[in-house]
């Protein structure tokens, strides 16, 4: 359901009216609500997009997790193991030169009218072993932070197309966010390990299809409750729950950025004769509920008094309200 539009129901011998309507101050999903477990770290140079970063760039922001979450010792055997592309530690030779190093780089020349061969060059000279880290750290690029991270995090490319409005995606580059004129990266989106397993703790199960496994909860003095069957994270299944969460995040805050966030007015009236019109009462209204169908977003639950059963079988009216403005003069 969208703006304005309308279902009508009975339940219980009495009528009931909802209409829906476009949230126009809807919440900021990752500035108005806690969220503890995902990151959204973004760039732009006219909009203000995703978490509130502190960091001025991309490379600053890798480089203060990977400060963060690797121990120095871990950095350094990186670096001398030789996973750090264009990053090269060697000892130094020579009996008065013990525990001091050399560290090269890699480096390239780039001009308006061309680029330069790339070539190794001796970037810190005779460093102590136990200081060479605080050399690198500064000089890791966004790759170096990506292949030091990847044990202890998950994350996904966030991009924005920018075509009168704008609407963001993450993962695989697809359909509108691979054009080549109007989008493009605009960030990431992060999860950490040890704070999916702390906060979330638990991934769905699902069935052969893919779907999750619904559990009943009878109740002796009431209905039954439901959930989903749920197991512990592991070593080897944190990272899919992650790609869930992250993708339900990003999902979340494009609708906050495309408007797709809407709230209800409920008004109920008893049953007239069909040549009346029932004198319609509002009997509660609520804001603030993301994405356009509501069976998913929380309205239906919301609402009660029938509705689900209502539309389950079939039993409602579907609409649009119009709106009349009537003008008062006052003498």
């Amino acid at each position: 359901m969208y703006d304005n539009d309308t279902v009508k129901w009975e339940n219980d011998g009495k009528l009931y009216c909802l209409h829906v309507q476009c949230d126009e101050d809807p919440p900021n999903p990752r500035r108005d609500w806690d969220n503890p477990i995902t990151v959204m770290a973004c760039w732009h140079r006219r909009y203000r997009l995703g978490d509130n970063i502190e960091d001025k760039d991309p490379e600053s922001f890798w480089q203060r997790l990977v400060r963060e979450n690797l121990s120095e010792k871990e950095i350094m055997a990186a670096a001398k193991a030789g996973k750090l592309t264009g990053i090269r530690v060697a000892k130094c030779r020579g009996k008065d030169k013990k525990g001091l190093v050399n560290i090269y780089e890699t480096c390239q020349w780039q001009s308006p009218i061309g680029d330069g061969e790339p070539k190794e060059c001796l970037e810190y000279e005779e460093v102590s072993e136990d200081t060479a880290v605080y050399y690198l750290l500064d000089d890791l690029t966004v790759g170096h932070c990506l292949t030091l991270m990847e044990p202890y995090a998950e994350w996904m490319p966030i991009w924005l197309y920018d075509h009168s409005g704008i609407t963001i995606s993450c993962g695989t580059r697809h359909g509108q966010f691979n054009d080549r004129w109007d989008s493009g990266q605009v960030g990431w989106i992060v999860v950490l390990k040890k704070t999916i397993i702390k906060e979330c703790g638990a991934e769905y199960v699902l069935d052969n299809a893919g779907e999750r496994i619904k559990v009943e909860h009878p109740h002796e003095n009431g209905p039954s409750t439901w959930s989903y069957l749920t197991r512990p994270l592991t070593d080897k299944t944190w990272r899919s729950r992650a790609m869930e969460i992250m993708k339900g995040d990003v999902e979340v805050y494009d609708q906050y950025l495309t408007g797709d966030v809407y709230g209800f007015t409920l008004y109920s009236a008893d049953p007239v004769d069909e040549d009346e019109t029932p004198d319609w009462a509002m009997e509660d209204s609520c804001w603030g509920f993301f994405g356009s169908d509501v069976l998913e977003n929380g309205i239906v639950d919301h609402v009660g008094n029938g509705l689900s059963e209502a539309v389950e079988n079939g039993m409602i009216i579907a609409g649009e309200a119009e709106l009349h403005t009537c003008t008062y003069y006052t003498f």
